[in-house]
């Protein structure tokens, strides 16, 4: 005998004049609506769950946005500060060498400056500026004086192998040290070139220069004129370009002329 389903009636009585309704409901489908009701239920709290965590999210990007750019800001004021240190080192430079100070590496312990005579008198009778010379320096075969008159505009870097100082054109060049001009001529790139041999392993060369008073195998002292300065060659404006080779390879002029 075929068991009877059940059922569950729900009478709705209107509390108004009207008609009663009744609803009827097998058990099973009370069963399929109560799964159907859970399935639903975890459904709306899964969709609550993944908002929630899309909200956070988007909470936390908003945070990493921040405080990206505040770190910006920071890096901003350290490039600013970083800028204004290499200006005040510039111009630190700028002013020892207008007002003269010079030295050699502590290496070679250079006697410090205290009297300063011409060291060429040929020039000085005709007239010329000279440089100038410690009168109880003995290394006059270190560069140990700026080659010109001026400030030093750009430093050595790794695509600079030297330094810049802007002149005034037309204003000597004088030899850093005693040695012999090895080169002295037309190059394409620093135009009017001069090299000046001081010993086996040491050499310095001048470029841009407007023209050349000396000759390759001319013996020089430290101090006499060797050119004037130019803008020819690769050149923007009237300087001169010097650079220190010891063993071959080029040293840092700064480290002979300025005082850090």
């Amino acid at each position: 005998m075929k068991k009877r389903e059940r059922y569950v009636s729900i009478v709705i009585v209107p509390h108004h004049k009207g008609t009663q309704k009744e609803l009827e409901f097998s058990y099973t489908a009370l069963r399929w609506l109560g799964v159907l009701g859970a399935v639903l239920l975890l459904a709306a709290a899964l969709l609550v769950v993944n908002y929630g965590h899309i909200f956070w999210r988007a909470g936390q990007y908003e945070l990493m946005k921040k405080r990206q750019a505040e770190m910006e800001t920071q890096f901003g004021k350290l490039s600013e500060l970083n800028a204004e240190i290499s200006r005040l080192k510039a111009l630190e430079n700028k002013l020892n060498v207008i007002l003269g100070v010079s030295r050699q590496p502590d290496p070679l312990n250079l006697e410090q400056i205290t009297a300063q005579v011409p060291v060429n008198s040929d020039t000085a009778a005709a007239g010329q500026p000279q440089a100038v010379l410690p009168a109880s320096s003995r290394r006059t075969t270190v560069p140990a004086i700026m080659p010109c008159k001026g400030w030093i505009s750009a430093g050595m870097t790794p695509g600079h192998t030297g330094v810049d100082i802007a002149a005034r054109e037309g204003d000597p060049v004088w030899a850093a040290a005693d040695g012999e001009v090895s080169f002295a001529g037309w190059d394409n790139y620093f135009g009017h070139k001069i090299e000046i041999k001081h010993s086996d392993k040491l050499s310095t060369m001048y470029g841009h220069n407007a023209k050349l008073l000396v000759k390759v195998g001319d013996k020089v002292k430290q101090g006499k004129v060797i050119a004037l300065v130019g803008s020819t060659g690769q050149s923007s404006g009237p300087h001169l370009h010097f650079e220190v080779r010891l063993n071959g390879q080029a040293v840092d002029p700064i480290n002979y002329l300025v005082n850090k």
